[in-house]
C-alpha cells in the first residue's frame, strides 16, 4: 500500500556520501510510490552528476523494486539551489521533500542554510535527514545495516488542530514500530494542587490523542516533560533513542497567527541530532464573534493588559470578543453611562493585527447594541475605520456629560489628545 505521504518523493542529491546514505535509508521505508532523484549543477558537470545519480537510482531500485525511480541532473540557471528544489517540488507535485542537513556555516546549528530555506518556504512535507558525522557514525560504513528511522518515532503534541491532523497522518503510515507521544508543560502557575491539575489535564489530552494510533494498531507510549519545548523535545529524542521526530510545522499559536514556520518546530530542526519529518498541514481557521458572559470578562481583561490594563464592570459593560479557534484575540466594549452608551476598549493582540478582527468585534457590537445611539472617542488615525461602521465625527459638546467626563482634563480642548468624538445614530 502506498502512503499518501510517500506518493511522490523528491530527493535533491548533492552526490555526496550523505546523499548515498539518504537514498539507502528512504529506499528501506515502506509505502514508497514514485521517487525523483535530482541534482542541480553547472552544465560542465552534468555528465558526471548524471552518472552518480544513475548509480543512486540503481541502489534505490535494488532495495525497493516496487518504487518507480527517475534520476535527472539539471543545469542551475540563475536560481539558488533551494529555489530550484522548491520549483522542482512544485513541478513534480511532490508529496515529500527529503533533504540532507549539515552543520550551519558558523556552527550555531545543525541545519544548513539550504535546508532552512526549503523547510521555511515549502508547502509540502519535508523530511530532514542528518549528516552521519553529527549523528550515526556507522551509517555509511555499514550499508547493509540501514538505520530504521520508523523503528521509534517521537511525536510532540500541543493538542492543536495541526498536531491532531499530523497525528492522523502518522497513524496512516505503514511500518511504524513505536510512537512516543510527548507533551511539554512550559510552566505551572500556582501551588502543588495547580500542578497536579495541569498534569491531569495533560494526561487526559494525551489519552485522547493516542486514539488514532491505537486504532491503527501502532504501539504508543505517552510522556510528559517540563521546561522549554525545544530543549525537552531534543532531550527526549536522545533519551528515548528514537529514529525520527515527527511534528507539524505549526504549534497552536503559530497556526493561529498563520506564520510560515512555527517557532518550536524551527528550533527543533536546528538543534536535534535525529531526522525530523515536518508535516505541512492546511490552515483553515474558524473565526467567530460573540458577546462574553460576565463570567468570561477575564478574557477581555487579559487582552486589555496591553491597553492601559483596562478593567471590566459587569454592572455597565457589554463586551464582544473575536475568537480564532478557541483563542480570544480581539475585543470591543459598549459601556452604559447614566446618559448614554460609549464604545471603547477596542483592542486586538499585536500578533493578530491586520487580519480584520477588530472590525469583526465592532460589527458584533454594532449588531447587538446598534438600536441605541452610540458615542465614542476615536483615535484620529481610526476615524475612517469607525466611519465605515456608521460613526460620524461630532463636536465634543454633543457627547453626553458622563462620557465627556473621561476627557475633562482637556478642558474642552482636544487638540493634541489625538482623539475625535464620534456618534452613531440608532437603527
Amino acid at each position: 500500500m502506498t502512503s499518501s505521504l510517500f506518493e511522490t518523493v523528491l530527493i535533491p542529491s548533492d552526490l555526496s556520501p550523505l546523499s548515498d546514505a539518504i537514498v539507502r535509508t528512504i529506499a528501506g521505508l515502506p509505502g514508497i510510490g514514485r521517487v525523483h532523484l535530482i541534482h542541480f549543477s553547472a552544465a560542465a558537470d552534468r555528465e558526471r552528476a548524471q552518472s552518480v545519480l544513475d548509480s543512486q537510482k540503481e541502489t534505490f531500485a535494488a532495495l525497493n523494486p516496487a518504487a518507480v525511480v527517475t534520476a535527472r541532473a539539471e543545469d542551475l540557471t540563475g536560481d539558488s539551489i533551494p529555489a530550484a528544489i522548491l520549483a522542482a517540488s512544485s513541478r513534480e507535485r511532490a508529496s515529500l521533500i527529503v533533504i540532507g542537513a549539515r552543520r550551519g556555516f558558523l556552527g550555531r546549528s545543525l541545519l544548513g542554510r539550504g535546508a532552512t530555506v526549503v523547510l521555511t518556504r515549502s508547502r509540502t512535507h519535508v523530511l530532514i535527514m542528518r549528516s552521519p558525522e553529527t549523528v550515526w557514525s556507522g551509517w555509511i560504513a555499514a550499508p547493509a545495516g540501514l538505520q530504521d528511522i520508523f523503528s521509534k518515532v517521537l511525536f510532540p503534541t500541543d493538542f492543536s488542530r495541526p498536531a491532531n491532523e499530523t497525528l492522523h497522518l502518522l497513524a496512516g503510515m505503514p511500518g511504524i514500530g513505536e510512537v512516543v507521544l510527548l507533551h511539554v508543560i512550559r510552566k505551572v502557575e500556582g501551588d502543588q494542587a495547580a500542578r497536579e491539575r495541569t498534569v491531569s489535564e495533560v494526561e487526559t489530552g494525551l489519552d485522547r490523542a493516542l486514539s488514532p494510533l491505537e486504532r491503527a494498531g501502532v504501539p504508543v507510549r505517552t510522556l510528559i516533560r517540563f521546561g522549554r519545548p525545544c530543549r525537552e523535545i531534543c532531550d527526549a529524542a536522545t533519551d528515548e533513542q528514537v529514529g525520527m521526530i515527527m511534528m507539524s510545522r505549526y504549534g497552536k499559536m503559530d497556526y493561529l497567527r498563520q506564520v510560515p514556520l512555527g517557532a518550536t518546530t524551527s528550533e527543533v530542526t536546528l538543534h536535534t541530532r535525529v531526522p525530523v519529518l515536518v508535516a505541512c498541514t492546511e490552515i483553515h481557521l474558524t473565526v467567530s464573534v460573540r458577546e462574553l458572559g460576565v463570567d468570561e470578562f477575564y478574557l477581555a481583561e487579559k487582552i486589555w493588559l496591553d491597553y492601559h490594563a483596562t478593567k471590566s464592570d459587569p454592572a455597565t459593560d457589554r463586551i464582544f470578543c473575536v475568537f480564532v479557534e478557541d483563542t480570544p484575540v480581539s475585543v470591543a466594549r459598549c459601556k452604559r453611562h447614566p446618559d448614554g452608551c460609549e464604545v471603547d476598549g477596542v483592542f486586538t493582540w499585536e500578533e493578530f493585527r491586520g487580519k480584520g478582527y477588530a472590525r469583526k468585534a465592532m460589527e458584533g457590537l454594532v449588531t447587538a447594541c446598534g438600536s441605541e445611539v452610540l458615542y465614542m472617542y476615536a483615535v484620529v488615525p481610526l476615524v475612517n475605520f469607525y466611519a465605515s461602521l456608521g460613526f460620524v465625527p461630532i463636536k465634543e459638546k454633543e457627547l453626553p456629560a458622563s462620557i465627556r467626563q473621561r476627557y475633562a482634563w482637556a478642558l474642552g480642548n482636544l487638540k493634541g489628545t489625538n482623539v475625535c468624538p464620534m456618534k452613531r445614530m440608532s437603527g
